[in-house]
């Protein structure tokens, strides 16, 4: 396929783009642990960007890159699911929507704010709706709003089977891609920044060319998980092409995050500074559905 971006898709990423813009000059940075933004997620959804992917001329592809954009603003909201896979999956189920894929009573993301929750098991899938009284918050220091079930088998019961569970674990895998994306960029985008008014010598932090180099290479890095996610939601994209960019981002994460943090120095540790906020959730995000090592495997069993 090409990697083009045709005139109504410009026009949505357009609208995706001032609504970030609005939540932008909400945000207070360096004011403690990062919050689910609740007026974020309310104007996407009044936009109807969310439901981009059940309409032919968006479709998954634009989907992946509307995550892609929401998850590079320091604003936290649940996009991935909500964009990617409730519109073709679930689409009655009510939202934010969180993804359950492992143990029913892990930590889960999204889930203090969830309204319903998708479970991906070896036995299919299938979602529930919840209210506060099912959740337990967890702390943590994700950068996301964790919680647990209090009740998971009372939960499942009431749970309602998908069509295609198959369909669902790969739009799953491809939101995941997108997201990583899209918080490593947020991230090189923050660096960027502090390099370019961070002055050490008489001169900006990046003009050293070492430095352009390896926030170069990031870049490429990243790019690269972009478009591997925009192509896996193609009308010709196969499962494989959805763990392929999982297991590619996945993978890029720990290199990554270890650059974008060793240019900010000691900043790039504290709260103060908003670059956990994208690394946090990179972090977090390695780790779904086992992690790189897993997607890789999964994808040579597709693959032979």
């Amino acid at each position: 396929m090409f990697l083009d971006i045709s005139d109504d898709q410009d026009a949505l990423l357009t609208t995706v783009s001032a609504v970030l813009a609005r939540a932008k000059s909400r945000l207070v940075l360096g004011s403690g642990k990062a919050s689910f933004d609740l007026e974020l997620d309310a104007d996407l959804d009044k936009n109807g960007v969310l439901d981009a992917a059940s309409y032919p001329e968006f479709g998954v592809s634009t989907a992946a890159l509307i995550v892609h954009e929401v998850c590079r603003s320091a604003s936290i909201t649940e996009v991935g699911a909500s964009a990617v896979i409730r519109p073709l999956i679930c689409s009655d189920a009510p939202r934010p929507l969180a993804v359950l894929t492992g143990d029913p009573g892990q930590a889960v993301r999204f889930l203090p704010v969830a309204r319903a929750v998708l479970v991906l098991s070896e036995a299919g899938a299938s979602w529930f709706p919840v209210s506060p009284d099912d959740i337990e918050v967890v702390d943590s220091y994700f950068a996301y709003p964790m919680g647990r079930i209090h009740d998971p088998e009372r939960c499942l019961a009431r749970s309602r089977s998908v069509a295609d569970p198959m369909l669902a674990r790969r739009l799953a895998q491809l939101a995941v891609a997108a997201e990583i994306s899209g918080v490593l960029q947020g991230g090189l985008d923050a660096v960027v920044e502090h390099v370019t008014d961070r002055r050490q010598f008489g001169r900006p932090l990046g003009t050293f060319q070492s430095i352009q180099h390896r926030l170069a290479a990031c870049a490429s890095k990243i790019a690269a998980a972009k478009w591997l996610a925009f192509k896996a939601g193609s009308g010709s994209a196969t499962h494989a092409d959805a763990v392929t960019a999982l297991a590619y981002a996945q993978t890029v994460v720990d290199p990554i995050v270890y650059d974008l943090h060793q240019f900010l120095g000691a900043m790039g540790l504290t709260l103060e500074h908003p670059l956990y906020r994208w690394t946090y959730r990179a972090k977090l995000l390695k780790s779904e559905f086992g992690g790189a090592s897993r997607s890789n495997r999964e994808l040579a069993d597709l693959a032979w």
